[in-house]
């Protein structure tokens, strides 16, 4: 029980910057849950669950949408957007239109490592849950930084 209170508000906001779909985020969170439950009682050792359950939600959604059909990934304004975050509709628009700029601008790879270190992984655990070298994780997200700062120059920003 711990282990979902200290994770399943993470990986529903990870699950959703993934997919729109609400019901699917869900179903994914409960998935994860349920085949972390499972492993443990069948004695798989898991060293790190939080790396294990991002790594399980981050498959769970891809192969769904390899199934659906999906080719394109959703932007950042669902982890950006939070219920306590201001509701004005002209800062939400701002959100939404720095989130596709952003989109745009990273490679699917970077996006994702940018997702992920949003939700608290570290190197590591990134590394875990894309199969990829620590190394590899600083490598994108120093050039993701790089990308943003030149989009937030390009919006007005300030990048330093």
């Amino acid at each position: 029980m711990l282990l979902y209170r200290a994770h399943c508000a993470g990986l529903f906001r990870y699950a959703l910057t993934i997919t729109r779909d609400r019901l699917l985020a869900e179903d994914a969170l409960q998935e994860s849950f349920l085949r972390y439950f499972l492993s443990c009682r069948e004695g798989q050792v898991i060293r790190n669950a939080k790396a294990w359950l991002y790594q399980v939600m981050h498959n769970l959604l891809l192969d769904d949408r390899k199934r659906m059909g999906f080719k394109s990934s959703v932007g950042l304004e669902a982890a950006l957007e939070s219920p306590d975050r201001d509701q004005d509709p002209e800062a939400r628009l701002q959100r939404r239109e720095l989130s596709e700029c952003l989109s745009l601008a990273l490679s699917p790879r970077e996006l994702e490592c940018v997702r992920l270190r949003v939700e608290g992984l570290c190197y590591d655990e990134i590394a875990a849950v894309l199969r990829i070298r620590p190394g590899t994780v600083g490598a994108l997200l120093a050039r993701a930084l790089k990308k943003t700062q030149k989009v937030l120059r390009r919006k007005g920003g300030d990048p330093r």
